[in-house]
């Protein structure tokens, strides 16, 4: 059995649990709470980030590296030949751009969903730490002008779409997971975002999670 240690909105794990789900491995989920990463730390030696994947007595860290490891465990076809330059540099993409923009977009309903205060005012402090203080309040704030970034950002993937099911090559890739988490991390802070930026994201985000 596999444990995924994550935050329910955490782009990184979700994508991670896409991929579980199209590898069709078992799994159990463990929701980290995000001011009691006891557990998290005990099973990690020390880490405070998720995902954490637990499997066969290793750790992995770093959504990356578990789709590495994830990848070899049973066969597939998610890195088609030929296609390994495109589908990773797209996963990356994602990773990095536009996990830049869609997280500042996500933010302000990701703190408004948590029920313990110490949560919610812990997260927002630590994205002050980095961002400055009153980030979260300006990203609400300026959301139109982060979902016109998104949409500029996103435009070539969706004339893609447009044209076919996948982002890259004629089938299902590791391209195609990492949107997903993080499409569905602004799922989960409020489900008129994605339909805000594309309807077309919201079906793209569908027809994966029905496969």
């Amino acid at each position: 059995m596999i444990t995924l240690y994550r935050f329910p909105y955490s782009c990184y794990a979700l994508k991670v649990q896409f991929l579980l789900d199209q590898l069709q491995l078992p799994y159990e989920v463990k929701d980290v709470p995000f001011s009691d990463r006891d557990e998290l730390i005990e099973v990690t030696g020390g880490r405070v980030m998720v995902p954490a994947l637990v499997h066969d007595g290793n750790v992995v860290m770093e959504s990356r590296d578990i789709f590495q490891y994830l990848l070899t465990l049973t066969k597939n076809d998610l890195v088609p030949e030929g296609m390994e330059a495109a589908a990773w540099a797209y996963l990356d993409w994602t990773d990095n751009q536009l996990e830049d923009v869609l997280f500042r977009i996500a933010s302000p309903g990701i703190a408004a969903q948590m029920r313990k205060p110490t949560d919610r005012h812990l997260f927002i402090f630590i994205k002050e730490r980095k961002f400055g203080t009153g980030c979260v309040t300006e990203w609400e704030r300026n959301r139109k002008e982060l979902i016109d970034k998104a949409k500029v950002l996103l435009a070539p993937t969706l004339e893609t779409l447009s044209q076919a099911d996948y982002v890259v090559g004629k089938r299902l890739t590791i391209a195609d997971i990492s949107l997903a988490g993080h499409l569905a991390m602004v799922e989960y802070a409020d489900p008129a975002l994605l339909p805000a930026i594309s309807p077309d994201l919201l079906l793209f985000l569908s027809r994966l999670r029905n496969r």
